[in-house]
Parts: structure tokens; sequence; C-alpha cells
């Protein structure tokens, strides 16, 4: 928990603060085309961790939507909220690296982290599901970001209220991709906040971005240290977990070395993933526990499923290895 400083908004009772203990967060279902309409609200799709901030008696918690407490992991962002935001409030959003563009970028984010250096991270702030003990998430979201906007005006500049534009989702979503964003959001404008993946949260992507399973890894060859690439996965609606290729690039040298001492500590014999009838791999395979997982980007999928030049981004720990299930985009 952050340490908390004065603040003159902070004076409910604590009596009308009680918190859940578990709040479930709203997911986005995937989607080709962004809607259009002026019933919709349309905001950046952000790249980073997903995170509820919580501020409970003068201190505040950062949670992902696994319900892991990740507090100490940014502990100046944290320190911001319990300074400035009343008790029994909670904030929906994202913890981002940004780029000299100013975009969100995962692998400087996870950057960052590596070298604990988390100073100059942000909180886009983009729900608020409770204000000082009310629980708001059954109001529309229009009046939920009309609340968000009040409460963030005296905010410091690190926690930033993320904008949205009203309908023309088609033409935004296509400014969005000639920025190089990761895509947009569109939430229908009159929707409640139901914790379940809705279809009034829709995301339409411009890169091809995934997690996925880490599986096993190759011998380094000629002048590579730790390994030479990744293999990777994800568990199809069956339950069973199916390989999807190998990730070679994305790695710096250090990550190479100390990922491969991570690896090596979970070693199996067999794989757990279904091969492809007539896989050959070139290098020997250390097949590895189905217990780590990855983000990559990638151009397309193949025929045969499987994905064409991957790159690594860096490793999610607020994902548990079971949840990594491809989504296919709607028609």
């Amino acid at each position: 928990m952050a340490k908390s400083r004065p603040s003159a908004r902070r004076n409910a009772p604590s009596s009308q603060v009680r918190l859940p203990r578990k709040i479930p967060v709203e997911l986005a279902v995937l989607e080709k085309r962004a809607p259009e309409g002026d019933q919709w609200f349309h905001e950046a799709k952000f790249d980073g961790y997903r995170m509820l901030a919580r501020i409970e008696e003068g201190k505040s918690s950062l949670v992902t939507r696994t319900d892991q407490v990740w507090t100490d992991r940014f502990p100046e962002i944290a320190e911001t909220f319990a300074g400035f935001a009343p008790d029994g409030t909670v904030f929906d959003g994202e913890i981002c690296k940004l780029t000299d563009k100013g975009l969100s970028s995962f692998a400087a984010l996870q950057q960052a982290l590596s070298n604990e250096d988390t100073k100059d991270l942000v909180y886009y702030a983009f729900d608020l599901l409770f204000h000082e003990g009310a629980d708001l998430r059954q109001r529309p979201l229009e009046e939920r970001k009309r609340m968000l906007a009040e409460v963030l005006a005296s905010a410091p500049p690190t926690i930033i209220l993320s904008q949205h534009q009203i309908g023309n989702g088609p033409a935004i979503y296509a400014r969005a991709c000639s920025l190089h964003m990761e895509g947009i959001v569109s939430k229908h404008r009159a929707s409640t906040y139901s914790g379940t993946r809705s279809p009034y949260w829709l995301k339409t992507k411009c890169l091809n971005t995934e997690e996925f399973v880490i599986i096993g890894y190759t011998d380094p060859q000629r002048s590579r240290i730790g390994f030479g690439a990744l293999l990777v996965g994800y568990y199809a609606p069956s339950g069973e977990l199916v390989y999807a290729g190998k990730v070679g690039t994305g790695f710096t040298a250090d990550l190479l070395l100390s990922m491969h001492e991570s690896l090596k500590a979970i070693e199996r014999q067999a794989p757990t993933a279904i091969l492809p009838k007539g896989t050959y791999m070139r290098s020997p395979v250390h097949w590895v526990e189905p217990w780590l997982v990855a983000q990559v980007e990638f151009t397309e999928w193949t025929r045969d499923n499987i994905l064409r030049h991957p790159s690594f981004l860096g490793l999610r720990e607020d994902k548990p290895p079971t949840e990594i299930i491809i989504e296919r985009p709607k028609a």
C-alpha cells in the first residue's frame, strides 16, 4: 500500500466507503470494423497493464484484472492516487510507458519495470466505478465519464483522462492506424459496467498483438546467447494447448540470459501442446511447463495457423496461461 498525503477532498466517513473485495473488470469483444453511429464513444486502445486504482482509508492500491495487487511495482502512481483521490473511489484504467511519439509501448513498459525505473509511467483513466463509496457501475457510461472528468480536473499530470470521440468510428479507427496506434475501443454511451466481456465494449485492432503460452525454446545458434527462439501456443476451446509457432526476435542480450535461466528451471521431457502434423524443428527443442505468457506482435496467421514474422514484446505476468484463448474478430 502507498502512503497517504493530506487531501481536503477525502472527507467521507469510513462507514460509507467500504468497497467490494473483488471488482470484476469489463472486457471488450474483438471486431473487424469499428461501429458507426453517435451512440458510441471511441477512445485509444492502450498497450500497457490494465489496472484498477482503489483508494481506501487514505491509502491506494493497484490491482490487476486477475485480482493481483501490484501496488509495490508502481509506487509513484500509487502515491499520486493516495494524494488526490477521495476514499471509496475506484478508477479503471491502464498503466503505460509512452514513447517519444506519445504512443503507449508494452515493450518500453517492460523495460522500465526491468530497470525499476517507473517514475515516468502514466495512468490513463477511462472509467470511474466508485466515488466516495457510491457504486456507479449501474449508471450509464456517459454519466460515469462526466464524473470521471470532474474528479480528474485536479489530478497531477501522471494521471490522465482518456479522451473519447463520439461517432465516426471507421474514420477514427483509420486515423488511429495511420498513427501506428494499437487500435481503438468503442463503448456504447448508455452502457452499464457489467464486469463481463460485453458486446457494449468493442475493440478494433490496427496491429496484430496477442498473448501466447510459452511451451518451449530452442538452442542458440552462432553468436546468439541464452536461447534461439521461443515456441508458443494457445488454448483451444476444447482445452487443448495448440502450437502457434516460434518467436525469435525482439529480445535484448540481457533478456535472452535472464529468460533462459527461468526457462531452464521449468523444463520437462515432452511437449504439452499439440504439434501440427509434419512439424519439423531444425534446432533441438527444450520443452517447458506452460506457466509463462508472452505478448507477441506478428503480421498475420498462415493457412496452417502459424504466426508469420512474430516479434517478442514482453512477458505478461497479469494473465494466467489458462486464459490464453486466441480471440477471432466477429464478421
